[in-house]
């Protein structure tokens, strides 16, 4: 009798290892694709959702510091002007952040997030130099205001 190896046949592979070896490929593939949609698919699109919304909370904030401004007292006279202003409690899923800090001579108000790593800046066109301007708010707080009081 003789002993065959498995180098010598060539008589085809089992239909079983066939249906194995075809699936496990095609799981490969479908892992890596499936990897690559969650890039291509969900965060290209949130993060831009996320850029476009934050530019949107940073202009109308930027209007409303505006607003504030024109409508301020300026001394000698004295008085208060406070406004109220509503933005979203999450864009995109994400709690994020305002804040109003200093960029060089002038103020930018800053909107980002640090779990969607999204930021944008508006600037306050030289407000800060006739009224200071500063201050921060959360996505997550209750209540947002700008107010000005022109005896400090």
């Amino acid at each position: 009798m003789k002993v065959r190896l498995p180098a010598d046949d060539d008589s085809g592979v089992n239909f079983v290892l066939e249906y194995v070896l075809t699936f496990m490929i095609a799981s490969v593939i479908f892992s890596i694709m499936l990897v690559m949609a969650n890039g291509l698919f969900i965060q290209g699109p949130k993060t831009t959702v996320s850029e476009v919304q934050f530019t949107d909370i940073g202009n109308d904030l930027s209007a409303k510091i505006m607003d504030t401004y024109l409508v301020a007292p300026v001394s000698p006279d004295s008085g208060n002007v406070s406004t109220v202003f509503d933005i979203p409690s999450s864009i995109a899923g994400s709690q994020y952040f305002v804040n109003v800090v200093p960029s060089g001579t002038d103020r930018i108000v800053s909107v980002y997030s640090n779990s969607s790593g999204v930021m944008v800046n508006v600037t306050l066109n030289s407000v800060n130099s006739t009224i200071p301007v500063s201050g921060s708010t959360s996505s997550g707080s209750i209540s947002h205001r700008i107010w000005y009081n022109s005896t400090e």
